[in-house]
């Protein structure tokens, strides 16, 4: 194997057509640990140089046949210096034959006679010059491959900012043509106020000898572009100022931060960017010593425009509030302050149905009223929406800083408290915060957590209240009727708890636990050889809206081995207001299974015909608010009657609820109302004194 330092041995070429003159060459430069090759004459040489060039030769001028220039320019249509280095070795020493020489290609030449100590010197030193020059060009070609591939513009300037040399990387273009600005001051080719900034970082830069960096825009045919420019001292009076354009980079930036902080649906400001920008007016409000309102809205039935007209109508009415907002909101309206102008809290839009206002530098509640009243009126003009007039109404609540709260998150929290307050006093209207409303929250949220527990300690029972015939007291149905027996506080009133169960989406789980028990108990009866009617059962519109609710009715019925034909489903009027065709195809393939359905408190919704007789109701029942005025108050006299009336000519059942008096029993057997349920036949009892009324068969009335 070749030792390192022997496969570094420099190679050269020796070309002479003196023998004597070859060996004393090869002898010489031998001792200075090159690799000898030589040639006789410049044919042989030429032959030698169709491989691998040496990485020197010494070429005599004066030979035969083909002489040493003619060797040396077909040496440089191959090779040029720093590759090839070539010494030319002449006894011509006029000035003739040493400019031949040199335009030839040679780069350096030797006089005969030649000085032979110095010949080893003057070919290391000639071989050492070829590997600088060959160095540095590659790394001139590197950069030049940098330049090339970098997107910057590079500009060399003097201290006072004149333009003295200029590189385009790839893709980049100056904002003038080169030959527009070089020779020129920057303050001559740019707007001032950019040549100031350029000129302050050129100063530093000569001044403090580091590198300076400045961001600047300017205004180009196709828009503003963003730079940035990093500037270098370059010796004691010149610059390089590396120029990028940055306005791409700009733009995502922008597009992250909105997507950060602005909501895609509205544009408006998202929950982050709000939260972070209300401490900050917060902040400055508690400097100031003075008030700021939070207003929170919440769209009321905003669900029910997604359920009946899909999600694309939900997101175009969200839209719209948004734009009628945002319109409204602006300078010259009551909300317009300083504060928002500056920091743009007037509108936020949090999720889903849910927007916020802000009222810096608040002079007191007043301000605040007229503000929540103003809200209110705005949205409560109809929207169109596919060709439909949608009108929502919103629930306003409403937190104080710093009475209500001291940083974003609790004055927000209690906005929100005060809200659903708004929502629990009939909605469309607004309500300030104070501090009972959270231990009112508070209490929610436990009864909601105890609502959990009690569905899995199995702590609800069902009651059941007869429905009779009105004529002789028969026994016709049964409406079951849960109660929940707290383990701490008792019996709990379904009023205090169906409507949490409602809003938590519990009253899914508890209207299949109601479903099932009330089959079951049927069952139970029937193995002991006791007929039953049929058992009504309510449901809400939350639960009707779960997924497959309906497929999961008859899984029960399936389940508990009941007979459809006696169970029946009381709906709320609010679920015909929601015709959804696959929800009215579901009820049809219950009701061919034999499943009945009623409406239940009808008369005091937003019934219309042409809804009842999309489904397949069969029974309409008279709602006790009517039935508490009979006989003697008029219009209550007058509605029932009408409802009995109408309930007969569509073919339909009637049962008025709430009967508790001899005489409204005797008005509504006059008004040929079929079925009675209340009092004054039966409270709700539970199942084993129902079964022992079952047996009876009828029920009695008091006289």
């Amino acid at each position: 194997m070749t030792p390192p330092e022997e496969a570094k041995r420099p190679t050269v070429l020796i070309v002479d057509d003196d023998h004597v003159m070859r060996m004393l060459e090869q002898e010489t430069l031998t001792q200075f640990d090159f690799e000898v090759s030589v040639a006789a004459d410049g044919e042989e040489a030429l032959a030698l140089l169709t491989g691998q060039p040496p990485d020197l030769i010494l070429l005599d001028v004066d030979m035969p046949g083909v002489d040493g220039f003619a060797v040396c320019r077909h040496i440089r249509q191959r090779w040029d210096m720093s590759e090839v280095p070539v010494i030319m070795v002449t006894g011509m020493d006029d000035i003739e034959s040493i400019n031949q020489a040199y335009q030839s290609g040679a780069s350096d030449f030797i006089s005969k006679p030649i000085n032979w100590p110095i010949l080893g010197h003057r070919a290391r030193y000639v071989l050492r010059s070829a590997q600088e020059a060959r160095q540095l060009r590659e790394l001139e070609e590197k950069q030049a491959a940098i330049v090339r591939a970098m997107p910057d513009m590079i500009f060399l300037m003097n201290r006072y900012g004149v333009h003295l040399d200029y590189k385009a990387g790839f893709g980049a273009e100056p904002y003038v043509p080169a030959n527009d600005f070089l020779g020129r001051k920057v303050s001559e080719v740019l707007p001032g106020d950019v040549a100031e900034i350029i000129l302050r970082g050129v100063e530093r830069a000569s001044e403090c000898g580091d590198l300076q960096s400045v961001v600047y825009q300017l205004s180009m045919p196709d828009g503003i572009h963003h730079y940035e420019g990093r500037i270098a001292p370059s010796g004691p009076e010149t610059v390089v100022m590396v120029v990028r354009d940055i306005t791409l980079q700009k733009l995502n930036e922008e597009k992250i931060r909105r997507l950060a902080y602005f909501d895609t649906l509205t544009g408006m400001p998202n929950r982050e960017s709000f939260l972070e920008k209300l401490d900050l007016e917060l902040l400055r409000a508690s400097r100031a010593k003075r008030q700021v309102a939070l207003l929170f809205l919440d769209l009321d039935g905003f669900k029910r425009v997604n359920d009946t007209l899909g999600h694309s109508a939900g997101d175009y009415l969200l839209q719209a509030v948004a734009g009628r907002l945002k319109e409204k909101l602006r300078a010259g309206d009551l909300l317009t302050r300083p504060a928002l102008e500056k920091t743009g809290l007037h509108l936020a839009r949090l999720g889903g149905d849910e927007f916020t206002v802000v009222l810096p530098d608040l002079d007191g509640t007043q301000t605040v009223s007229m503000v929540a009243e103003r809200l209110q009126a705005l949205l409560g003009r109809p929207f169109r929406i596919g060709g439909q007039e949608i009108t929502v109404t919103a629930s306003i609540g409403i937190a104080i800083f710093p009475e209500d709260g001291d940083d974003a998150a609790s004055l927000l929290k209690h906005a929100d408290t005060a809200m659903y307050h708004a929502k629990d006093q009939g909605r469309n209207n607004w309500q300030l915060y104070n501090r009972s409303l959270t231990a009112e929250t508070m209490a929610r949220i436990r009864l909601e957590n105890d609502l959990r527990k009690g569905l899995e300690r199995d702590e609800f029972r069902l009651l059941y209240q007869p429905q009779v015939r009105a004529d002789d007291g028969t026994i016709v149905g049964l409406e079951a009727l849960i109660r929940w027996q707290h383990p701490e506080h008792g019996v709990v009133s379904p009023a205090q708890f169906i409507p949490v169960a409602e809003d938590s989406g519990l009253i899914v789980a508890i209207g299949d636990w109601v479903l099932r028990t009330a089959c079951r108990q049927l069952c139970s009866w029937q193995a002991t050889g006791l007929e039953t009617p049929r058992v009504a059962v309510n449901v809400s519109a939350r639960q009707l809206r779960a997924h497959d609710f309906l497929g999961s009715v008859a899984a029960i019925i399936a389940e508990t081995g009941i007979e459809p034909g006696q169970v029946e489903l009381e709906l709320t009027e609010s679920i015909l207001m929601e015709p959804e065709a696959r929800r009215i195809d579901g009820f049809h393939r219950l009701r061919a299974l034999g499943v009945h359905f009623s409406i239940d408190d009808f008369g005091t919704g937003y019934s219309s015909l042409s809804y009842v007789k999309r489904f397949p109701i069969g029974m309409l029942k008279i709602d006790q608010s009517f039935v508490r005025g009979l006989p003697g108050n008029a219009d209550d006299a007058g509605i029932t009657t009408a409802i009995i009336a109408m309930a007969h000519s569509l073919g339909l059942e009637v049962i008025a609820e709430g009967v508790e008096t001899r005489a409204q029993l005797d008005f509504l057997r006059r008004a040929n109302c079929q079925k009675i349920q209340g009092y004054l036949f039966s409270r709700p009892r539970p199942p084993d004194e129902v079964e022992q009324l079952l047996r009876q068969g009828s029920i009695r009335p008091p006289p």
